[in-house]
This record gives C-alpha cells, structure tokens and sequence, in this order.
C-alpha cells in the first residue's frame, strides 16, 4: 500500500471530531455549506438562547424563514419594511410629538402638500388624541414601508391597511396605528407608527423574527395580490440592470455566498435558467474588476475583502448626490459635491443655506444643502427639531464633533494587540474571564457594524482581522455619525447684512482680519460683501482705518443697533394693533408665543399679550410651544424659560 500511495488513513473512535484543526477546519465547511444553501446545512446542536422567538408572531416569524426560498420567491413582488422599537421613557411624549410633526413635513404630498395622517378606519386622523392615548406607553413601533412598485398601486392608504391587517391577523390582536404616505424621494413610502400596547392594554411585544420576516412577506404578498406577480422578463431585466450599479445589489449578494475563501468561480450551468444566471454573475464580476472590487485569478475571480462595505458605501452617496440634487435643483455641480464630516473634510466649514432634505427618515435626520465660502457643496447632517432648521439664504458655520473611539473599540484594539492582530470570543473570554457571553456579543455585534462601514474582516471560523489603524478609523466613523455642531451666522442673507445698522458676522471677521476661503459662488459673494461692509462702517463713522488694521467703534454701532430694532418693532405694532413693550435684566416675561422674526441681529420670537407684545431672542426649545403661553426671566440678553411650571388658559 505504501508503494503505490503516499495516503494511509487513520481511523478513530467512531463519531469524534478530532482535536481543535478538525473543528476549525469542520467550522469553515459548515459556514461555506451554509452559504451556499441557507437554512439548510445549519448545524442542530445546541445554541444558545436569543430570545428571538419571544413574542406575538413567533410562529409565523420562524415559518417565513424556514419557507422563504421554497417558494418562488422572484415571482413575488418585493417590499422593503424597516422597523424600530423605541422606548419612551420620560420624555416619551415630547419625542412621539416631534416624530408625528416631522412624518407630517411639508412637502411629504405628491403637491408638495404637508403630510396627511390616516389611520386604520379613516382618511384624516388626531394625531393629538393618538398621542394622548398612548402617553403612559412604554414603548412604540415606528415602521417604514416600501413597496418597491409603489407607484403602480392605485392607493397607498388601502395598501397599508391591508397590510396592517394582516398583521392583526398574524399577531392575534387589535393594532392602534397612524400612517403618513411620503412622495418626497425616488420611492414613495409609508411611515406608521405603532402603539406598544396590544387590545388588553398590555404591552406589545412582537417576536423577532416576524419583525425580521413577517411585515416584509405580508406587504409583498399583498402587493402580489393587487399588482400580479412579477413575469420573468421582468425579473430578467432587472436583475440585469444591477449589473452596471454602484451599489451592493443581489447579484452582489449571491457572489459573496458562493465565495471560498474570497474566491468564487460561476458555474456554466445545465438549463438555459442557470446559464442565464451565470452570465449575470460574469458580467457583474467584469463590472467589479473595473471598480477594482475583483481580480481574476486561474480558478476564478478574487473578490474584495470589503466589497459589501464599499458598495453599500457607494449607494449611499448616489443617494445623497440624488437628494442633494433634488434640494439644490439647477445650483448643484455633483463635481463640488463633498460631505462634511467624511474622510479628509476640514473641521469648520461656513456656507450660505441653499435647500434642505431628508437624510435619514429612520431617525427623522434631516440635512442642509450649503454653498459653501470655499468653492465646494456641502452636505451636512442636521439632528434639529422640526422648525428649527435655518431658512434658505442663511449663514451658517458647521464644526466637527471631537472624534473618539469607544471603550469596546479600546478593548478590541488591545486583545488585537496581543494576538497578531487577531480578535475573536474565545481570545476575549481568555483576556477577561470575568466578561460575561452577553457582554462579549456586544463586541461581535460592533464589529458587524464596523465591517459594514469597511473597518475589520470577518474570517471563515469566526475570527476577526483587525487593521493596524482600527482605533483611528473608529474614531472617525463616530465622528461621523455624529451630528455636526452648527452656530448660525446670519438668519438673514448676505445682501441685508453689508449695510445693516447692526453687528453682524461681518463685523466679527473683520475685526478678526479674517478673508473670505474662496472666489467663486459664496465665497466671491463673501469677499464683496466684506469690501462693502467696510466702505459702508467708514462712511457711516462707525468705523476707523488705522495703520495696524481697522478698528470698528463698538458703542455707536450698538446705539445704531437699538434705534434699528425700535424701528422694526414699532412696524411690527402697527400691524399687530398692539404697543411694543422692551425688556430689561431681571424682568418676568409672560407672553403667547406666535411668531419668529428674522433679521439682521438674529432671530426673534413674538410674545403677545392682550394689548401688548415684546420681542426675546428665540431658542430651539421654544418651537414645540409655538401658541401656547410661555413664562421666563430675562438675565444677561438671554431667557431662562420655566416651561415645566407654565399653564395656559384660555381666552389668553
């Protein structure tokens, strides 16, 4: 036997699995079987409680995964649902409150109308009486539905309840509900939010997996019912325009599962069905090669260790040039186009506002479109309350957040450290013995998050490469998930500030021998209106050129301010039939709050009396009390507001 074979097996006790190279090596088989067949190889011994059956829809939760690919399931129309569970808490009904306004925008219509609430029965539902019925609430689901066809049904609202009802049907219980149809973006969508509660008054718990599975199989089934399946030149269509896309898509999908060790290599097929898969898969791997995303190599093609990662990060900049485009209309040069807060974007930026937009509707994210005074366009995430966020024409100056890394990351880094770069569960329960499996997940599941951001790689046995700059890289992904710091400049635009009789930003720069940072668009306009405004202080006698720079005279500037503010307010009494009353340091401010004011010295709240009205610098806060009675004491030019102790009545 030996002559004529090198290979001599050695048999052993029947059903051992060998020492730790076996169950590593047997580790990676089960994870390539599973790619490739999933749910099917899956290994059946004992796992460790997840808690992911827990709850109403359970059963169906787990059927949909057990059945999902034994149906035809390309013939289904397809549905994307995103849903949170958000606790409450304290403040529970100020953040369902801002929710609702920020789902009702303007613009949310197909007419650019705000957005229409409806509920379950009815076209045209109180939002008030909704959140006051679910104030002592622990918690609430907020669900977005995207039906990919969206457009072709004949009526979203009929659509959602469908959908909803056959939740009810699935969860065994009433659901208390609003919805808001958005037309605002490329794909109209439905936002609901959910009562916690079931119709017991208990509190709602939904299973997992049916909030994984069980929403999406419903909305496609409906929208299958209504619309039809899809026919297969339509599938063959568009999984053909997914080969040229930017964006991490199916096909993408499908070659990630049948890699090996980073390498996978299409099968030519048998029937003219899975030839036609095949060739779909080689085009998009010539795609792939072209974004330097695969190689190929003599058994196949070698794909990227961050393929999932870039290209999911290249969708989402497709998606903020569309939005962007969409805000700045005919302005926007997708060439100047930068995001502030990504790799290399300076710490402080300074621009004129141009449009605004949704940026993440799962989180009521807005962002600002701005030109910015450098020559570029810039893209900044704002996380203001509805009705705060600065007018068209503002000057606003956004700043970074400090970047830091957090304490899991650090201790990632340091068992990495000692590893040869290596992380993994059984490394951390070696360096911590007292870390608990909960708290080691907790680590896994960041890791997850930082692998789709493209920061550390997943091996086949579990194990986790991590890269020699992980703290850096993790501390610029915080930052920027951060929202930007922003201080606004100017309510008002830039034409009204070169004269203004008041102190403005310009002053400042000038008094800082600050220079605009650019020539072109707002950063030219800034240099001009820089110039003028020193001409105009000479002119006037509020300002000096001295040898050693410029020196403006504070004093008689804000006496020119104070006559100004007089003057608008006195124009503002006669439209309002009421006398101006001016406050002082010290003094109780009583007043119902109806309007803003934008000028030249910044934004201004109205507090109205029954004949009278004054004028206080307005705050963020102050906008979810818009029409109501609002009480404060002014110290130091500023308002502490006692808006906890604050009772309106009526008739005021």
């Amino acid at each position: 036997m030996r002559a004529d074979s090198d290979f001599q097996p050695r048999l052993g006790r029947i059903r051992a699995q060998g020492g730790k190279a076996s169950k590593r090596y047997l580790a990676r088989l089960y994870t390539a079987m599973e790619k490739a067949r999933p749910g099917v190889f899956a290994r059946r011994g004992r796992t460790r409680f997840m808690g992911a059956q827990i709850g109403r829809g359970a059963g169906l939760g787990a059927a949909f995964i057990a059945n999902g690919r034994a149906f035809a399931r390309q013939h289904m129309r397809r549905a994307a649902v995103k849903i949170r569970s958000v606790r409450l808490g304290a403040n529970g009904l100020g953040k369902a409150r801002a929710h609702l306004r920020y789902i009702q925008r303007d613009g949310a219509e197909k007419d650019g109308a705000p957005g229409k609430l409806y509920g379950p029965d009815r076209d045209v539902a109180d939002g008030k009486a909704f959140l006051e019925e679910g104030r002592g609430d622990r918690h609430q689901f907020r669900i977005i539905l995207s039906p990919e066809d969206a457009g072709e049904l004949d009526d979203l609202n009929s659509y959602t309840r469908a959908v909803m009802a056959a939740a009810e049907r699935d969860l065994g219980t009433r659901l208390d509900w609003v919805a808001v149809n958005h037309h605002d973006t490329d794909h109209p969508h439905v936002h609901i939010v959910l009562r916690g509660r079931d119709d017991q008054g208990r509190d709602l718990v939904i299973a997992r997996d049916y909030i994984t599975h069980g929403f999406r199989k419903r909305a496609e089934e409906i929208a299958t019912l209504e619309l039809g399946p899809r026919r297969d030149l339509d599938i063959a269509r568009g999984r053909h325009a997914e080969i040229d896309k930017e964006r991490f898509t199916s096909l993408d999908r499908k070659l990630c599962a049948a890699a090996m060790d980073g390498v996978v290599a299409p099968s030519h097929g048998r029937t003219a069905y899975e030839r036609f898969q095949t060739n779909l898969l080689l085009a998009r791997l010539r795609t792939l090669e072209k974004m330097r995303l695969a190689a190929r190599e003599k058994d196949g093609w070698r794909l990227a260790p961050d393929l999932e990662g870039t290209l999911r990060e290249a969708g989402r900049r497709g998606d903020v040039i569309r939005s962007m485009g969409a805000a700045m209309g005919l302005q926007f040069e997708p060439a100047k186009l930068r995001e502030f807060g990504a790799a290399g974007s300076p710490p402080r930026i300074v621009g004129r506002v141009v449009g605004e937009g949704a940026a993440d509707d799962a989180h009521d994210k807005r962002f600002l479109a701005l030109d910015g005074a450098d020559g570029n366009q810039w893209h900044v995430a704002f996380d203001g309350a509805s009705g705060t966020a600065p007018p068209e024409g503002a000057i606003i100056e956004a700043s970074l957040a400090s970047a830091a890394s957090r304490k899991s990351d650090r201790t990632i880094a340091e068992i990495a450290a000692r590893h040869d770069g290596m992380y993994s569960d059984a490394l951390h329960a070696r360096h911590d013995p007292s870390a608990s499996p909960e708290y080691r997940l907790a680590h896994k599941r960041r890791l997850e998050a930082l692998r789709r951001a493209g920061i550390g790689e997943r091996l086949a046995d579990g194990t986790w490469r991590i890269p020699a700059d992980f703290l850096e890289r993790t501390a610029q992904f915080e930052a920027a998930k951060a929202p930007a710091q922003m201080r606004t400049l100017s309510w008002v635009g830039l034409d009204a500030l070169a004269t203004a009789p008041v102190r403005t930003f310009l002053d400042e720069a000038i008094d800082k021998g600050e220079d605009s940072r650019g020539a072109l668009g707002f950063g030219g306009a800034l240099q001009k209106a820089l110039a003028t405004r020193r001409n105009w202080l000479l002119a006037q006698g509020l300002a000096q050129a001295k040898e050693n720079g410029f020196s403006i005279d504070q004093d008689k500037l804000a006496a020119r301010g104070a006559a100004a503010m007089n003057a608008h307010a006195e124009t503002l009494g006669r439209k309002l039939g009421k006398t101006f009353v001016p406050t002082e340091d010290g003094e109780t401010i009583k007043g119902r709050f109806t309007e803003r004011l934008d000028l030249p010295a910044g934004r201004f709240a109205v507090l109205e009396k029954s004949k009278e009205f004054t004028l206080v610098p307005w705050r963020p806060v102050m906008e979810a009390r818009r029409g109501r009675l609002i009480e404060g004491v002014m110290e130091r030019g500023r308002v502490n507001w006692n808006f906890g102790r604050t009772r309106s009545r009526p008739g005021r």
